[in-house]
């Protein structure tokens, strides 16, 4: 088994190639989109390096719905698990007291995993102020 470069190695170099070297010479027009691409092969990146982030997520479902772990490949219990929260979060079942702590909790853990990949300057800044 091939150790290095890992897959996200190979995606840091390609988005420093397109970085530092394709979309410079490009054209105003073609430049965004090299930029897209340098954007999404960073995602992807973190991606393959982040944890079993959706196995994590599955598991807190499971937890807060009580009656065991959605069952399929991890696309499918993620969307299954979902779904079901959803529905008894329609029904009123987390309106209050420790559930709705723990849900709530639970959400928090899901968008902080999801920015880590996504976007994770956002996780850095100065949170918004309400009105």
């Amino acid at each position: 088994m091939k150790i290095e470069p890992s897959a996200a190695d190979l995606l840091d170099i390609a988005r420093t190639a397109i970085l530092a070297d394709v979309a410079p010479a490009l054209p105003e027009a073609q430049r965004y989109a090299a930029l897209m691409a340098a954007n999404a092969l960073a995602i992807a990146g973190r991606e393959l390096a982040a944890p079993d982030t959706a196995r994590m997520e599955i598991a807190r479902i499971a937890a807060l719905l009580g009656d065991g772990a959605p069952a399929g490949d991890d696309t499918a219990a993620l969307r299954q698990g979902t779904a079901r929260l959803a529905a008894r979060i329609r029904e009123g079942r987390f309106d209050e007291g420790a559930s709705r702590e723990r849900l709530l909790e639970h959400l928090r853990e899901t968008t902080r995993e999801r920015l880590a990949v996504s976007n994770p300057k956002a996780l850095t800044r100065e949170p918004r102020k309400t009105p």
